[in-house]
């Protein structure tokens, strides 16, 4: 219990991932007068191409790059306003959240939720025609799109639409959203946790991290509970949450990704055997055998936002707490066959 006392606040944060970016951004400012800080932001397709997004002068840019080429300028936030959840739609679509953001007052984890401004927008990659998919009060985290259903499902805090937000009595109120005509329409909340990680299958299934005593969880569970990989169609009602990964794994999974007969996810090595820091890397989990294979290697506990655009490509986003030249992020992509490692320029 001790050791998951430890991790539950960290776990919080890194589930809301998101949310981790945008609290980090508030400290990378030193030299956004200048140039643009890498927000650690970003999704990449499958011909590699990136959707990323830079902060300078408290706007937040939306831009894309091909080929390792220079950056095109998509989309400009509001002053003081936030980008985050770009996604690939498809070749010519991406889809991303705009927010004001949480309101904090005194520390970054004392915050409120529903207050704030949410915009779900769509833009053409060739026509850089912008179209609103959705409005709401409150916060939206990650927006994911399952192209076999062609549905957009988001996961939020405090959301609310079409009335005047009330603040809230006790707590946050965390949700999956489907959207549907402008409306999001809850269709799950059984977890104090946001659902992390959210990913579509190719068979339009949902993937995600939940901690396994969602559904029936109490202040007690909570210090108890070990953080899963689950599957489930989000069009059934009442969601049905299938066990993915090992139920008998003790450890944590804070992020994953889907590759060629399994899934690779980033878990605790040290997790019985705490010594003061936990011992983060990614390691392979097969779906055939139901067993995990040889850790990467990686040995980085700042590695976040997983993306696999090919089964022998991984890109990731390292987190340092020293900011290089105001950065806090840089975005690499790792070769698993051969374990080259290569940092991506986001600002060419």
């Amino acid at each position: 219990m001790t050791n998951k006392k430890t991790l539950l606040l960290s776990l919080i944060a890194l589930f809301g991932s998101c949310f981790l970016f945008m609290t980090v951004g508030f400290f990378v400012t030193s030299s956004q007068e200048t140039e643009p800080a890498f927000t650690g932001v970003y999704d990449v397709n499958a011909k590699e191409d990136l959707l990323v997004v830079t902060k300078k002068d408290n706007v937040e840019t939306l831009s894309f790059q091909k080929n390792n080429d220079h950056n095109v300028t998509l989309f400009d936030s509001d002053l003081d306003a936030y980008l985050y959840s770009p996604i690939f739609v498809d070749d010519h679509t991406a889809a991303f959240i705009e927010t004001t953001g949480y309101e904090y007052r005194d520390n970054q984890y004392d915050k409120i939720a529903e207050f704030a401004y949410r915009t779900i927008y769509s833009l053409d990659l060739i026509t850089n025609e912008r179209k609103v998919i959705a409005k709401a009060r409150g916060v939206l985290l990650d927006l994911v799109y399952i192209p076999a259903k062609e549905q957009f499902i988001a996961t939020g805090e405090d959301i609310s639409q079409n009335v005047e937000p009330q603040k809230a009595e006790s707590g946050s109120h965390s949700a999956l959203y489907l959207i549907e005509d402008g409306q999001l329409a809850e269709i799950y909340n059984g977890s104090y946790m946001t659902p992390s990680s959210m990913q579509a299958t190719e068979d339009g299934t949902l993937m995600l991290i939940l901690p396994d005593d969602q559904s029936n969880w109490t202040v007690d569970t909570m210090y108890e509970a070990v953080e899963r990989i689950y599957e489930t169609d989000p069009t059934e009602q009442p969601l049905q949450l299938e066990l993915v990964s090992n139920p008998d794994k003790i450890e944590p999974i804070t992020d994953f990704v889907q590759v060629e007969d399994g899934l690779l996810y980033q878990t605790i090595l040290n997790y019985e055997d705490y010594d003061g820091v936990f011992d983060y890397d990614l390691v392979p989990f097969s779906l055939v055998n139901r067993e995990e294979g040889k850790r990467l290697g990686l040995n980085e506990n700042g590695i976040e936002y997983l993306r696999a655009p090919g089964n022998d490509i991984l890109y990731y986003v390292n987190r340092t707490q020293a900011y290089r030249g105001g950065n806090a992020f840089s975005l690499h992509r790792y070769e698993l066959e051969t374990g080259t490692i290569d940092e991506i320029n986001v600002t060419p």
